[in-house]
């Protein structure tokens, strides 16, 4: 505890001469461990289905040192076949009775893999979100739950010759015993994996983990880093009073835009400053997923294309890499003053903290070779002098659960000390300094060295909203590839066989799972698609969990014709159900997977459903929203075991025709199905092995975007969709010079219900409408960006400086719109330079409420122009 106490005390303030603000070498403290990025929850499915070159290219600005972020940690999930955000990620042991398991399904394998093919050093660190209700029969803390995680460790070690460097408990879950983390030290230990050290909780900070800590000797030293999730502002000094390291074990989770980069850049710092954490972990790495999934972009780069190959590298890339391309694990951060208070020029001892008018500063330095003291478990290499690196921030960004504050420009004066550079005595001496910038539009500038006066001293002028490192170090780069092939939607028409399978993960190309997990298998040399997940993951989930489900294409996708063989296979497999249960589901939305947990897809599903003690079984015609609800017994049909069944379905907002085995079945009436009218295409099962081959969908093209749209683009993923409002809703518009509309039109893609609505532009200044008509989506085609558009009997002119509304009439309970609250959850449009979108309005309570800020508007609503 005295070894602590007087290590500690070098985070303190003394107080020496004006100057400017002192970098003092000698003020070491914690080591550095590495900044990375976590793969979970799905978020990297679609990367490992892109082709070469792009996948590699992708690889290296995420990993290759001195290229792009250099990422020193690589989180992955251990997949468990539960819905664990995004998707559900392929266990590698479905089953135990009968045996199937396998080290080379799924993609985190891979990941690790190409990870440390382009960084050796890289540390490597896996996590279970969830594990098959097999495992200790429905309890996560068991010996079955141990030898699980065990076995993940041995696939990763045998296999593919990487030893894990950190291993976690259970995602955001209650720890367990003291009893429980023990024994799995000691298998890990037994096992060979005495260097693989455990991160616990992997969630938030309880008074009863500390207290158990403090408790048992034995816990502590199975235990080497408490790990948080999110923490933002939540000290703990009693983990270093314990020894023990302090990471922010998942952070970030917020869009890669250029706030986003802002969050990402100032938690490296500010994550050391506020609490002595010495790593910063993101979710996620990339963001490899369908648009539409929940947490639309909350990854460092964009990879969700690999039909195109298209992918962007998001300024979060270079936020990364103003800390990672300038240091490594195993560094040393100076120590900072004990407040939140901006570093003045008389502070001495330390060498980070914060900066006047916003923002911080951190040092770090070279481990050395020389003598160390320990602090508990943790080694503090003393003073050596020379290289060093300062990362500087001024970011604004607002992270998910971290605010950002503003900050101001200003120039800033460092004062070399305690050995940096040679300063104040040694004789060979730094004259200049690598200087890299980053903001809003330029990321990771080489501007010219900056020069070291004689007494060690050197200034440089900070701007709000950016970030720049100095360093001694070299090699750094902002690492560049030709740009990627064009963006372009999901192909209308998409067949497989399942014979172009991705080799490396054993999936089906574009398939996304959401529940269970379907694995590529050989029969014969031909490619078939089967879901293994036999027993439901009871309380070893995650969060809720649908019946096993895969799917497919684009939330666009409508009036699509879709066609599957299914069979079912051995019937002395296992199977949680009595009846097997197996469908394909059109119009199927994505917005609800994370904590969905009925018992089909919402949208409109053939089952096939075959009793297990019969032959013989029915298909049954589902509109689902959250719960069954039959539309129709129809079609007994027999169903042998390891006989194909065909399967096709057509659906559109109003009507359905589906055929089992040639049997037809129509509906003609469908009251539900306006609830559906776009989105993905799904395969489906219950908790039972099923097999299926020859998939098809075909979803017609729809018309390009009028010339005269006055939207231009169009960014819905992330806004909230509803139909829980009566009233007008719409967006703000103010022309720079007069205008004619011929149209007005709503958004009716990605399932946004197909009924009729009133549009209309209101004068607020009168309250006089302007123009009205009825726009009816079941009638009228859905062009390019998913606008239905109704002709105005007569064209009508909007006055330059003039404000009018643009609105539709929506109805609790009916068609859903998209946009609730927070800029952030608003459809987002960029329009014509005449006609300006100012804010988001609706009518309430007899008043017009604006709700969002530029650029946004509820609906979405378009006008063509004259």
């Amino acid at each position: 505890m005295k070894l602590f106490l007087a290590l500690l005390a070098t985070l303190l303030v003394s107080r020496v001469a004006a100057g400017g603000i002192v970098l003092d070498g000698s003020a070491r403290t914690l080591e550095y461990d590495g900044h990375g990025a976590l793969s979970a929850g799905a978020s990297s499915r679609l990367l490992v289905d892109y082709s070469e070159p792009q996948r590699s290219q992708i690889l290296d600005y995420l990993f290759l040192p001195n290229f792009g972020a250099n990422l020193h940690l690589i989180k992955v999930e251990i997949g468990g076949d539960v819905q664990s955000t995004d998707g559900t990620e392929a266990s590698h042991i479905h089953s135990l009775n009968p045996p199937l398991s396998n080290c080379d399904e799924g993609y985190e394998f891979w990941l690790l893999q190409e990870a440390k093919r382009r960084n050796p050093s890289i540390l490597t660190y896996a996590l279970s979100w969830g594990v098959p209700g097999w495992v200790g029969n429905g309890t996560y803390y068991s010996t079955q739950g141990i030898d699980y995680h065990i076995k993940f460790m041995q696939c990763v070690r045998d296999v593919y010759n990487i030893t894990l460097d950190y291993m976690g408990i259970w995602n955001e879950r209650p720890w367990g015993t003291t009893t429980w983390v023990k024994q799995y030290r000691a298998a890990m230990d037994e096992a060979g994996f005495t260097g693989t050290r455990i991160v616990i909780p992997d969630g938030w900070l309880r008074s009863q983990l500390l207290d158990a800590l403090h408790a048992d000797e034995a816990f502590l030293e199975a235990v080497s880093v408490v790990g948080l999730h999110y923490p933002c502002n939540h000290p703990a000094p009693e983990v270093l009073e314990l020894g023990l390291k302090f990471w922010s074990s998942e952070d970030y989770s917020t869009v890669g835009d250029w706030a986003g980069a802002g969050c990402w850049g100032r938690l490296f710092n500010q994550n050391y400053l506020r609490m002595n954490m010495t790593s910063t972990i993101a979710w996620s790495l990339i963001w490899s997923v369908y648009p539409g999934l929940p947490y639309y972009g909350n990854g460092l780069m964009y990879a969700y294309e690999p039909w195109s190959n298209y992918y962007t590298v998001n300024s979060p890339i270079w936020t990364s890499a103003h800390t990672c391309q300038f240091t490594a694990p195993g560094w040393v951060y100076l120590a900072h003053s004990a407040s939140n208070q901006s570093t003045t020029a008389t502070q001495t001892g330390v060498g980070s903290g914060y900066l006047t008018g916003g923002g911080s500063y951190v040092t770090l330095v070279p481990p050395t070779t020389g003598p160390s003291t320990t602090l508990g478990k943790n080694t503090v290499p003393q003073a050596a002098g020379g290289d060093f690196t300062i990362v500087i921030e001024k970011l604004e960004g607002d992270c998910l659960r971290c605010k950002g504050n503003a900050t101001t420009n200003g120039s800033i004066e460092f004062q070399l000390s305690g050995g940096l550079g040679g300063y104040p005595s040694s004789d060979i001496q730094i004259t200049s300094l690598r200087f890299f910038c980053t903001n809003s539009t330029t990321p990771f500038l080489q501007l010219p060295d900056i020069e070291v006066q004689r007494d060690g001293s050197f200034t440089l002028q900070m701007y709000r909203d950016s970030i720049c490192t100095v360093s001694t170090t070299v090699g750094a780069q902002r690492g560049s590839y030709p740009d990627p092939p064009p963006s372009k939607p999901f192909p209308y028409t998409y067949s497989t066989d399942f014979s172009d399978f991705n080799p490396i993960s054993k999936q089906a190309l574009y398939f996304t799972d959401q529940g269970g997990s379907f694995i590529i298998f050989q029969e014969d040399g031909n490619a078939v698609l089967k879901q293994v997940s036999v027993v439901p993951p009871g309380h070893d989930q995650w969060s809720g969990n649908p019946f096993p489900t895969t799917m497919i294409g684009s939330e666009s996708w409508h009036n699509v014709h879709s066609s599957v063989r299914i069979r079912f296979d051995d019937p002395t497999w296992p199977s949680y159900n009595t009846t097997l249960v197996a469908g394909i589901c059109n119009n199927v939305p994505s917005s609800r997977w994370t904590h969905g947990g009925s018992a089909t897809p919402d949208g409109i599903c053939v089952l096939v459903e075959k009793p297990l003690s019969s032959s013989n079984g029915i298909a049954r015609v589902v509109v689902n929203t959250g719960s069954k609800g039959f539309l129709q017994d129809a079609m007994k049909v027999d169903v042998p075991f390891s006989s194909w069944v065909n399967v096709t379905l057509y659906a559109t907002s109003y009507f359905i025709s589906a055929s089992v085995n040639g049997a037809f079945t129509n509906i003609t009436n469908c009251t539900d199905c306006h609830n559906f009218g776009a989105g993905y295409v799904a395969l489906t099962s219950g908790w039972n092995m099923a097999t299926f081959d020859d998939f098809h969908a075909e979803s017609p093209a729809p018309p390009p975007p009028p010339k005269n749209s006055w939207v231009q683009t169009l960014f819905i993923e992330r806004a909230t969709r509803r139909n829980d409002f009566d009233g007008y809703v719409g967006g703000v518009l103010r022309p720079s010079e007069t205008v004619g509309v011929q149209a007005l039109g709503r958004y009716y893609g990605s399932g946004n219900g197909l009924g009729k609505h009133e549009l209309s532009i209101v004068n607020p200044s009168t309250n006089a409408t302007v123009a009205s008509a009825v726009v009816d989506g079941t009638v009228h085609p859905v062009d390019d960006l998913g606008f239905v558009y109704v002709t105005l009997p007569e064209k009508v002119t909007l006055t330059q400086g003039q404000q009018y509304y643009l609105v539709s009439m929506e109805t609790n309970g009916g068609d859903f719109f998209y946009g609730q609250g927070a800029d952030s959850n608003q459809p987002h449009v960029t329009t014509t330079a005449n006609l300006a979108l100012t804010d988001s309005v609706y009518f309430f309570e007899k008043e017009w409420h604006g709700a969002g800020s530029a650029e946004t508007m509820y609906g979405p609503l378009n006008i063509l122009l004259q």
